[in-house]
């Protein structure tokens, strides 16, 4: 995976507006079920991922959450948003991005 292709992927997400950056923008579309995909950046807590990974299978929930290979300072680069995660709320997006930074597959 190239940076300048994950870096396209994330802010074509952004601008479609299919991307919720930051704690509590996260949440919401969590709870809401209106998630597909959570990321947490690699310099984020083990406190915040846990809490992140709950929400994501709390109630039935089942939202796909992974700890990222970027920095919050990469992302920063790549969307113009400061956050340690965001969450992608539409499938074809979540699934594209999954694979940018997994290598694998939904």
């Amino acid at each position: 995976m190239t940076d300048s292709k994950l870096k396209g992927h994330l802010g074509l997400c952004r601008r479609a507006g299919k991307m919720s950056l930051g704690h509590d923008a996260a949440v919401t579309q969590i709870k809401k079920r209106k998630a597909y995909l959570a990321v947490l950046c690699s310099d984020s807590s083990e406190r915040l991922f846990r809490e992140i990974s709950d929400e994501c299978t709390f109630d039935g929930r089942n939202i796909q959450c992974i700890s990222a290979k970027i920095t919050s300072d990469e992302l920063y680069l790549y969307t113009g948003s400061k956050a340690k995660v965001f969450t992608v709320d539409d499938k074809g997006f979540a699934k594209t991005l999954f694979n940018d930074l997994t290598g694998g597959n939904v």
